[in-house]
């Protein structure tokens, strides 16, 4: 084999690995922004949900206010199931005008831990 011919391999190895990388980069970027977004929407439905359940006034409307931007910009199904149990929390609130009894506390405090774990 001559030297001219082992280059001319290595020159399209190295060409097919740049598509590659060049075809899998966008999916691999958007698959960690997605990862990034899930994860700010689970920690501000957290803590707007904790600052709920201490009877924090102004939680309830920025809770609401979350959900509703997250909803507009649903990324997939994991999200989705974050925000349905965030919307769970305000519907407890709504149904108690934003003073939940111990028993209602408590499920809220546990609806915030599944999300937490989702």
């Amino acid at each position: 084999m001559h030297s001219g011919e082992i280059a001319e391999w290595v020159a399209a190895i190295a060409e097919a690995c740049s598509v590659v990388v060049a075809l899998f980069l966008p999916y691999y970027n958007q698959h960690v922004e997605n990862k990034r977004k899930l994860r700010n929407i689970k920690m501000l439905i957290r803590r707007m949900g904790r600052r709920a359940v201490n009877g924090e006034p102004e939680a309830m409307e920025h809770l609401q206010t979350i959900l509703t931007t997250a909803y507009l910009k649903n990324i997939n199904s994991r999200t989705e199931d974050v925000i349905n149990k965030g919307q769970q929390l305000l519907d407890i609130l709504n149904m108690t005008d934003g003073k939940p009894n111990d028993e209602q506390k408590k499920t809220m405090r546990r609806l915030i831990k599944e999300i937490e774990y989702m």
